[in-house]
């Protein structure tokens, strides 16, 4: 997630507009029951955001998880808690979804589907998943490097970088099966007495897999959050990824496919009512920052001199190197929308300018 909040709304406005579905979430390890055969799950992180919500929907064999949580102790811990003497210590765990490939979604996967469990998942998520499993190294590499130069660091901020071990997906993730039962764009899957169509968003992950059920609830992992905008950073590997415009189209494309009556249950916070309604909170949000960094590049910039003018406050050190993936994500939108240039300076670094609007004959 990232630092762009809602703030673009009043909270009282905000209140009106988007209706929770509980004043509290259930504790670690906990359940709530939302509706006939289906429990929200609660389960704890080891990072700035402490929790990820998962999902437990019932058939007649036995139980299907929507997404795991990280691979941590922690995490195993509260899902071990759910299986000795909570919701699911009734029937038999037989089905694992995972929503996409980020750690906190699809971390304990391989765990769970060892005891017996299927496991699906868009192709891009176990594809992905899978390379980033062997994609292991202990300080980061040259691409890397270079991606955070050509932001703008330097000095003792990139001598501290090049020291320090990478985020190591393997580290999170507990291996994944070499098999797997892919879903795809507008398939149903019949879990107890509903019917779930998947729907395919973008731009937080590829090929992020939605679940919307027949009777009205929506299980949408990260790509609709109440609270916090989707983070939408930009990896090494595709520096120049334009992960903006996917994930507005998703946002665009959600918010008509949904009714305000409909239940959110994201990935993080409080399942609410009001999809549309949020959708166009994200996409608002979204633009205000951009028109932000616009303004801001009137004079020329690096990625990381705009970081406070996108995100509106002095971030700590530890999160520049976290939020420069995601500026590059809104420098690209801007460049490929030929809103903005670049330019490559002396040090290395992208130098970012605002385009000057041409001057037509008749202004002359």
């Amino acid at each position: 997630m990232n630092a762009i909040t809602s703030a673009a709304i009043s909270q009282p406005q905000q209140l009106k507009m988007i209706r929770p579905l509980f004043e509290s979430a259930p504790r670690s390890g906990e359940s709530i029951e939302i509706a006939q055969g289906l429990w929200w799950l609660r389960l704890p992180l080891s990072s700035t955001l402490d929790h990820i919500n998962v999902y437990v929907l019932e058939s007649k064999d036995g139980w299907t998880l929507v997404d795991t949580g990280s691979n941590s102790s922690i995490c195993r811990a509260a899902l071990e808690k759910a299986f000795a003497q909570g919701v699911l210590a009734r029937l038999p765990l037989t089905r694992v979804i995972g929503t996409h490939y980020h750690p906190d979604h699809i971390g304990l996967a391989g765990w769970l589907a060892n005891r017996g469990a299927i496991f699906q998942t868009t192709r891009t998520c176990w594809l992905q998943s899978r390379l980033l499993q062997i994609d292991h190294h202990d300080l980061p590499r040259e691409e890397e490097l270079q991606f955070v130069q050509k932001a703008g660091m330097k000095g003792m901020e990139l001598a501290v970088f090049s020291r320090q071990e990478p985020s190591n997906f393997s580290h999170l993730v507990t291996p994944l099966p070499a098999t797997y039962d892919r879903i795809r764009q507008d398939d149903v899957l019949k879990i107890g007495d509903r019917n779930w169509t998947i729907h395919i968003g973008n731009g937080h992950a590829s090929e992020h897999a939605t679940l919307w059920s027949d009777d009205g609830f929506v299980i949408t992992g990260d790509q609709i959050l109440p609270g916090m905008s989707s983070n939408l950073s930009v990896h090494p590997s595709e520096p120049d990824a334009d992960l903006v415009s996917e994930w507005l189209e998703s946002c665009w494309r959600f918010a008509k496919l949904a009714t305000n009556e409909m239940v959110c249950l994201p990935g993080h916070n409080i399942p609410f009512r009001g999809i549309p309604t949020r959708c166009q909170q994200l996409i608002a949000n979204q633009s205000a920052a951009l028109d932000r960094l616009l303004e801001h590049l009137s004079k020329p910039h690096t990625a990381i001199d705009c970081l406070e003018a996108v995100y509106r406050r002095q971030l700590q050190s530890y999160e520049r190197s976290l939020m420069i993936a995601e500026i590059y994500g809104f420098l690209n939108h801007l460049h490929q929308r030929g809103e903005i240039q670049r330019e490559l300076a002396v040090d290395s670094s992208y130098l970012w300018y605002r385009m000057k609007p041409r001057i037509s004959s008749a202004d002359k």
